[in-house]
């Protein structure tokens, strides 16, 4: 499905509490905690919207962890709820509070005793089921995103704008609330991913030459966007 980047989940048992650290990606995530985290109010079995991220965010577990996810493509939670995206930035919310395709029955026959496997299977039948109901996400905002990734957050936003053939303020408008946060926080969340993948593939580099090949003006940029998207200097990855 177009609409979803990924399915993933954790399983397993932490002894004492661990806390897991997430890193803003430009996507809209729901995530079914199978049991009871004992962190942050999320309800066991009932599913949440966590929106798109202006920086990291940290979550603890403790005891059985049983947690699956989907992963929407940036703008792809449009195509199943009205509500704009940006009334979820930075925050979690519960799925059943929230107006969309996912109706009462979406949470009747999900319980801690399922596998991730029939937990994935069921939610993917569910949206599927779903498809000829599904709101059409503007066509433009996608092709903006591609436009992002392509180049990797290295391209001014006047210049997608023009191509997506939107004014800037439409393109702000309509961004925002398809997305969940402005263009330009796109892009440098974009760059940011960006650079983290690369720092994985050329670990021994030099920050000033890896500032240089990902687009910022020097290592001291690269520390400082580091530092407030991920909380952690990027020598650290």
């Amino acid at each position: 499905m177009s609409y979803v980047e990924t399915y993933w989940s954790t399983n397993g048992f932490v002894e004492y509490e661990k806390k897991s650290r997430i890193l803003p990606d430009g996507c809209v995530d729901i995530l079914f905690f199978l049991y009871d985290t004992k962190q942050g109010g999320l309800k066991p079995c009932c599913p949440h919207i966590i929106g798109t991220m202006t920086t990291f965010s940290e979550i603890a577990y403790l005891g059985v962890v049983k947690v699956v996810g989907i992963r929407f493509r940036p703008g792809g939670i449009t195509a199943f709820t009205r509500v704009p995206v940006n009334e979820f930035t930075d925050m979690r919310i519960e799925l059943n509070s929230v107006e969309s395709v996912f109706d009462n029955s979406f949470c009747a026959d999900i319980s801690g005793d399922m596998s991730i496997n029939d937990l994935i299977s069921y939610v993917d039948n569910y949206l599927l089921e779903r498809l000829p109901r599904l709101f059409v996400p503007d066509e433009r905002i996608w092709y903006a995103i591609s436009l992002f990734r392509h180049e990797k957050g290295n391209i001014p936003v006047s210049v997608v704008a023009s191509k997506a053939c939107l004014s800037g303020r439409q393109f702000e408008r309509r961004f925002l609330s398809e997305i969940g946060i402005s263009p330009k926080a796109f892009s440098r969340i974009t760059k940011f991913q960006s650079t983290y993948n690369f720092l994985k593939l050329k670990p021994k580099q030099s920050l000033f030459e890896t500032a240089v090949d990902c687009g910022y003006y020097d290592h001291a940029h690269l520390i400082k966007e580091f530092k407030r998207l991920s909380g952690d200097s990027p020598s650290r990855f």
